[in-house]
């Protein structure tokens, strides 16, 4: 009896070293999965390429922004058989970051950081959204609470403004107001206050948290649509800048920015372009042009001397020198009061 049980383990055992055997040889010889999606990627593309990576700065509620650049993403990636990932960004400042290291192939980017991305990277600008109502550009406004005691420029003297770091329409657009009242450096200079977004700012000048507050005028609009019991009062307002255009890196080859322009240029012309378009709240996507970013430069040469005071890192950003000589009156007057 003992024999027999030897013999039976002698056989289970050999039995379960010849599957184990063949298991590993199977799994040898099994081609590796040819999906390319890397892990936190969109699109469902066969293409073994690596992924697209477009940078996001929050700008809004990050869930219902990341909705709309997901749908984005997701037809990106089945026109060009390639996958495409959506990467959220803290700032304007890691965006740059992430381009110059490499970390990200494109983002949709405000008009200022834009400037900053062609001007320290050799980024290329190619499109920018048209909304709805066929709006494609923004400008900065500089906005008090209705019941405020301030009811001129002037009255900002030693005053606090709630700002965004690295905008045209939170800071630039600011610093330039600033500069043209002659109140940097001087003991009525204002106090800026950071905040992350155009949206918190609003939200510090309507509960008071600080006097003023300079934001992009899009988002302005949204916040007081959303807030009907809230009440403002415009100062001034500046000029108009290219919305959130899409910028490549310099690396990208042209053939793929060519790909990837005619892709979003011809999305209102296919079915399942304007189903993506419409969730994203958008009418169709126009050519940008870098002329299109004049009056960055117009305050940027406005505020040159100061231009450590606005807190911007590095030196300002250069007006290319094939542009034309910039005319003064622009220069001199970066906005319009609404008094």
């Amino acid at each position: 009896m003992k024999i027999k049980m030897k013999i039976v383990w002698i056989v289970l055992n050999t039995t379960l070293v010849a599957l184990l055997v063949a298991v590993l040889i199977w799994l040898a010889h099994t081609p590796p999965s040819s999906s390319g999606v890397e892990a936190g990627s969109v699109g469902g593309s066969g293409s073994r390429e690596a992924p697209l990576r477009i940078g996001l700065i929050p700008e809004r509620d990050i869930f219902k922004q990341n909705k709309r650049y997901r749908a984005l993403a997701d037809y990106l990636s089945l026109r060009l058989d390639r996958p495409v990932q959506l990467v959220t960004l803290r700032t304007y400042e890691d965006a740059l970051h992430e381009l110059a290291d490499e970390e990200i192939d494109a983002a949709f980017l405000g008009s200022f950081v834009a400037v900053l991305a062609m001007d320290r990277l050799g980024a290329k600008v190619t499109v920018k959204p048209e909304s709805i109502d066929g709006t494609s550009t923004y400008h900065g406004v500089l906005f008090v609470r209705d019941d405020s005691p301030i009811r001129r420029l002037e009255h900002l003297r030693g005053r606090s403004i709630g700002m965004v770091r690295t905008t045209t329409a939170g800071q630039v657009f600011a610093g330039c107001v600033i500069m043209h009242l002659k109140l940097w450096n001087t003991p009525d200079e204002p106090e800026v206050v950071w905040a992350g977004t155009h949206d918190d700012v609003v939200e510090m000048v309507v509960k008071g948290g600080v006097d003023a507050g300079a934001v992009k005028n899009l988002r302005l609009e949204a916040v007081m649509r959303a807030h009907p019991d809230w009440k403002i009062r415009t100062l001034a307002a500046g000029t108009d800048v290219p919305n959130n255009a899409l910028l490549l890196r310099r690396g990208v080859s042209p053939n793929l920015r060519a790909r990837i322009t005619k892709i979003l240029l011809e999305m209102v012309d296919d079915p399942q372009g304007r189903e993506t378009l419409t969730v994203m709240e958008a009418k169709r996507f126009l050519p940008c042009r870098p002329q299109e970013y004049v009056a960055i430069y117009n305050m940027v040469d406005c505020i040159q001397s100061a231009w450590k005071e606005i807190g911007v890192s590095d030196p300002p950003p250069q007006r290319p020198s094939d542009w034309p000589a910039p005319d003064p009156e622009d220069v001199a007057k970066c906005y319009d009061v609404n008094y």
